[in-house]
């Protein structure tokens, strides 16, 4: 994909943000080791396929995901909900362990967690595995316009 990177994105909405250079992660072991951020400000941001598109779903990091509840809030059925692969990640133009909630692509909906609008300063995926984005989350969901439901299980 060449479409615009999470930080571009946030640049040409005139959010304020910044970000942050890092080794690469791929698991929480890699996040605590690399980040030293605080886990209650963390944000997983979950990828994944259907049949007509994407599905990302962005929550804080120490909250299990839960199938059903997510398939639930993108209104899809349960069983057409996959994980995506590194060949989906590539489309959304993202490397696993830095999925990010911003895209311009169209065919995606995208899931917010009840409690990440409320969560304050937070530190999500820039689409690359080794930078860091830290934005306000009340201002990141009013750029996103997430589907905002219980996920979690």
């Amino acid at each position: 994909m060449s479409g615009p990177t999470p930080a571009q994105i946030l640049e040409a909405a005139a959010v304020p943000f910044s970000s942050f250079p890092h080794a690469p992660i791929r698991t929480y072991e890699d996040i605590e080791r690399e980040l030293r951020l605080p886990a209650e400000r963390l944000l997983k941001t979950l990828a994944f396929r259907t049949d007509d598109g994407f599905v990302l779903v962005s929550m804080p990091m120490l909250l299990p995901a839960a199938y059903g509840k997510i398939a639930k809030a993108a209104g899809v059925s349960r069983s057409k909900l996959r994980r995506a692969g590194e060949a989906d990640l590539a489309v959304l133009g993202m490397a696993p362990g830095g999925i990010s909630p911003l895209t311009d692509l169209d065919d995606k909906t995208v899931v917010f967690h009840t409690t990440v609008p409320d969560m304050g300063k937070v530190y999500c995926g820039s689409g690359r595995d080794d930078v860091t984005i830290e934005v306000d989350a009340a201002t990141l969901v009013d750029l996103v316009r997430p589907v905002v439901a219980d996920v979690a299980g």
